[in-house]
Parts: structure tokens; C-alpha cells; sequence
């Protein structure tokens, strides 16, 4: 037998785990200082800002939970018309809340104000926008410059 292919193979495996760990870490510090540069983008009014070779860019985003339960939303669904929504997979209330949500955040943009809570709310069949719990925030996009 080979030992050295054995160490070697070791070794490989001790450095896939280390950079596993290694990129866990940096994946943390990523989504921690994520939030400060949102911030700090938002209070100096910036939309874009090139760094380094890269463009990071702020896009408006919004997310929804049940108010009071999925046996509630289920229901407020029906009440809607919404059955196809009904087997509740989490992809496809997403999917849902992003597309009726995105018009409202665009509109919102053209117009290039903020939108509101009660607006998208509003923008919802009124039994689902009332189920809902929504969070209107920013999400940080990068790409080469």
C-alpha cells in the first residue's frame, strides 16, 4: 500500500474541512456586516457604491409571515380565492408575496419615494393582506464592476 497517497488523501481531507469551517466564518462575518453597510447606505442616501472592483447595490425587499398562524393564512387564502396557495409551501408564498409586493415596491420606485406596509398590505386580496406580517427592508447585491 501507498502511504504517501493515504497521507495525501488525509491531508486533502483535513483542508476541505478546515476551508469548510474557514468559509462558515466568513459567511457570518459576511451577513453581520452586511446590516451595518445597509445601513450606513441608507442614512448617506447612496443606492450604489463601487468598492474594490465590486458594485454593491441596495435593492428594496419585502417579506411576509403568518400574523397569527398558518391555520389562519390557510383560511385567509380560501377566504381569497387563492386555493392553488393553499399546500403552503414556503417557496411559493414567497414567490406569491414577492411578485404581488414587487409592483408595489416599483411603483413605489418610479414614483422614488418609500413604500409603505399599509401599501403593500393593501395590495393583497384583504383576508391575506390581513394574515400577513410584513417587513419591509433592503437586501445588498454585489457584482464585478
Amino acid at each position: 500500500m501507498d502511504t504517501a497517497k493515504v497521507k495525501e488523501y488525509v491531508c486533502l481531507c483535513n483542508r476541505v474541512a478546515d476551508l469548510k469551517a474557514e468559509l462558515k466564518q466568513a459567511e457570518h462575518d459576511k451577513k453581520q456586516l452586511e446590516v451595518i453597510v445597509v445601513d450606513e447606505m441608507c442614512n448617506a442616501g447612496f443606492k450604489k457604491v463601487e468598492a474594490d472592483g465590486r458594485v454593491l447595490t441596495l435593492k428594496r425587499k419585502v417579506e411576509a409571515s403568518p400574523l397569527n398562524g398558518r391555520h389562519d393564512l390557510t383560511d385567509a387564502l380560501k377566504d381569497a380565492g387563492l386555493d392553488e396557495l393553499i399546500s403552503y409551501s414556503d417557496p411559493t408564498i414567497r414567490a406569491y408575496v414577492k411578485e404581488v409586493a414587487g409592483a408595489v415596491l416599483d411603483h413605489a420606485e418610479s414614483e422614488q419615494r418609500d413604500p409603505s406596509e399599509e401599501e403593500v398590505r393593501a395590495a393583497f386580496p384583504e383576508a391575506v393582506g390581513r394574515a400577513l406580517k410584513f417587513f419591509l427592508g433592503f437586501e445588498l447585491s454585489n457584482r464585478k464592476a
